[in-house]
């Protein structure tokens, strides 16, 4: 909060700094609106504490170990650098965070090297890189979900053509329930968490189809997903 004492304002900043303070806390306030609902979803409980009636994990992977995902599982990626990882992700900064930390625990589901001297050399290169999680089946009633946390970051070099899709395979086809697109100016990661109905794939074997692209050139392009769960309730 700014100013930080009575002497210089109190919580009251004149009117010719109040733009600046608005935007230096953006990013706390749009993550504080988005947990509204159910703060636990931050760290992923939101089954156990969010009024889900006691759902019960039916499918969950945190990344800490090798639980079948195959990178490039259709054979048709473009990207040449970037490709999709499971392993401890470094933080890295150009005009911000671009890379991050994983969301929790010590891995995560990250595009790019996770090791390099510069956020360029983490990010996505070439074109696509897709990532297809194990079979999994679904209990044949209840009302099912997923969550999990996610970031797309880019630079100002980046375009629409960009994005990061989270989908999933199904009897009927693949369907997105995530779709992030870029754009030509500077996005932070920043960890969020999303939510999927799952219902209408009841009884069906489902697989999670994770892609992200760097479609407009050499632009920065990153992003990550963690703490995927599926409950049913």
């Amino acid at each position: 909060m700014y100013p930080g004492s009575s002497g210089g304002g109190g919580f009251y900043p004149p009117d010719e700094v109040i733009p600046a303070q608005t935007s230096r806390n953006r990013e706390a306030v749009l993550i504080l609106s988005e947990y509204a609902d159910c703060p636990y979803r931050a760290t992923g409980q939101q089954a156990q504490y969010c009024g889900t009636g006691g759902g019960t994990t039916v499918w969950s992977d945190t990344f800490e170990t090798n639980t079948g995902w195959t990178v490039n599982p259709s054979g048709t990626d473009t990207a040449t650098l970037g490709q999709w990882q499971r392993g401890t992700a470094q933080a890295t900064n150009s005009s911000g965070a671009k890379q991050l930390v994983p969301f929790a625990g010590s891995n995560d589901l990250v595009t790019g090297p996770l090791a390099g001297a510069s956020a360029g050399d983490h990010d996505i290169d070439g074109g696509l890189t897709s990532v297809r999680s194990p079979a999994v089946t679904l209990p044949s009633s209840g009302t099912l979900s997923m969550s999990f946390a996610w970031y797309l970051a880019h630079g100002t070099n980046a375009s629409s053509a960009d994005f990061l899709r989270v989908s999933v395979v199904h009897a009927g086809g693949t369907t997105a329930v995530l779709t992030q697109a870029g754009a030509a100016s500077n996005r932070n990661a920043s960890w969020a968490t999303a939510t999927a109905n799952l219902t209408p794939y009841a009884g069906q074997s489902i697989r999670i189809l994770i892609e992200a692209t760097d479609a407009s050139g050499a632009s920065l392009v990153e992003a990550a997903v963690d703490n995927v769960t599926i409950t049913s309730a």
